[in-house]
């Protein structure tokens, strides 16, 4: 009887520790489940990457950066569109007359020429059309070591001039 007892104790026992176990695993996979998620929206809003930004009178311009010889080469060629409020920035590794045309091109561009923290030529309304028996080269005034394309009109919408200062930010020189 001592034995039946005791193996029906034994029996209840392991039946305890059974539905113990299981309730404290599915909690601890609900709280895995919320916790991993927290955890990855603080880590991504943390380790995002600052977006580039050339300032020119105050005027946020979010840009791409093209410094390799292929993405200078490239630039907006092949491209159909660009957001009427960001640019591509061309860095170039010291300041000269560098020649800019316009190949493969869907759309037109102005073209802002900058040295020394502030704008040193605008080409406005640069055509997209292309003439490669007769190609048109787009030059600064002025020796540029940044040259930054925005969509036709932006300088003008934007009240951008020659002499403006300007501002990188978020930009490795």
């Amino acid at each position: 009887m001592i034995y039946r007892n005791l193996k029906k104790i034994l029996a209840s026992f392991v039946l305890l520790v059974l539905i113990a176990f299981g309730w404290f695993y599915s909690i601890s996979k609900s709280d895995q489940s919320v916790t991993p998620v927290g955890l990855s929206l603080v880590e991504i809003t943390e380790q995002a990457p600052l977006r580039p930004l050339v300032k020119i009178n105050g005027v946020e311009i979010p840009v791409e950066i093209a410094t390799s010889s292929a993405d200078v080469q490239r630039g907006l060629s092949g491209r159909l569109s660009l957001d009427m409020k960001s640019g591509i920035l061309f860095i170039f590794e010291r300041a000269s007359i560098y020649r800019f045309w316009m190949p493969d091109m869907h759309f037109p561009i102005d073209i802002i020429w900058i040295n020394n923290g502030k704008v040193v030529d605008i080409s406005k309304n640069v055509s997209n059309e292309f003439d490669a028996k007769n190609p048109r080269f787009y030059m600064p005034s002025r020796p540029a070591m940044y040259v930054l394309e925005v969509n036709a009109g932006f300088s003008d919408r934007e009240n951008i001039s020659i002499g403006d200062l300007v501002t990188l930010e978020n930009i490795d020189e």
